[in-house]
């Protein structure tokens, strides 16, 4: 257990405080702002705004954004003979579970902040909603968090959706990073989150004769359950899941690497 701290609190501090966290975050704030300037009304109110922005091009953005901060870590570690040295200090299932968990963590901070950060600004001009408006009313009646929503507390509304979304960019991202133990090109790599989006997207709905979608699942604007607590519980689920089996493929694939 003292081994697998040391590699998470090691692998924490590298990403964390590195530039490459900053330039996730600060390019997560550009595409947000930047799709704001797609003919969207910018008189009505942040719920709106942030509604149409995180549906379609730029929601798929933010995964990429989100990837620049660790996902290519394990690129970094194999070309430069790193990771031989931590699994010489310790052994490899630790080093792959600490490093899946920063990974993962280190994504949804990014991605939470990036998103978190938009809201923010949108704000300083912009009221957080209207109880009026359409967009409003089908949260309230039909879409996820509703709670904070209704007990007025708007900026940790705008946070746990961060939070929300978040869980699947950093799926994306740790898929990325089993990725780039077969490709060697980083930029293809830091695309891949995108790419999965989409055919993942296609898969699911093609499966579901259309009834659902990645942003049906992960998208707070949506709530499939009509119960906040079963659709942030499906949500965790599918997490765990996909952390269970990226650590037994992450195993298995870096021991086949270090013996080649």
């Amino acid at each position: 257990m003292r081994k697998f701290c040391n590699y998470l609190k090691t692998d924490l501090k590298r990403s964390v405080c590195s530039m490459k966290f900053l330039i996730s975050i600060a390019l997560m704030i550009c595409v947000l702002l930047f799709s704001t300037l797609e003919g969207i009304a910018l008189d009505t109110n942040v719920l709106y705004v942030f509604s149409i922005v995180m549906y379609g091009m730029p929601a798929m953005m933010i995964l990429v954004c989100g990837a620049i901060a660790f996902a290519d870590s394990f690129c970094e570690d194999i070309e430069h003979k790193y990771v031989i040295q931590q699994v010489i200090r310790g052994d490899i299932e630790r080093y792959v579970s600490a490093r899946i968990l920063s990974i993962f963590f280190v994504t949804m901070l990014s991605v939470t902040f990036g998103m978190f950060l938009f809201a923010s600004i949108l704000h300083f001009k912009l009221a957080w909603v209207d109880v009026s408006g359409l967009q409003y009313d089908h949260i309230i009646h039909a879409g996820g968090l509703r709670f904070f929503l209704i007990h007025k507390w708007y900026s940790l509304y705008y946070f746990c959706y961060g939070i929300q979304h978040s869980i699947l960019a950093g799926i994306l991202a740790l898929w990325a990073a089993y990725f780039s133990m077969f490709i060697s090109n980083r930029m293809l790599v830091l695309s891949a989150p995108m790419i999965q989006y989409y055919f993942m997207d296609y898969i699911l709905s093609a499966l579901s004769s259309g009834k659902l979608s990645l942003a049906a699942i992960f998208s707070p604007s949506n709530n499939i359950f009509l119960n906040d607590f079963l659709s942030v519980l499906l949500v965790v689920m599918i997490a765990v899941m996909n952390l269970i089996l990226l650590r037994k493929l992450l195993i298995r694939k870096l021991r086949r690497k270090i013996c080649e």
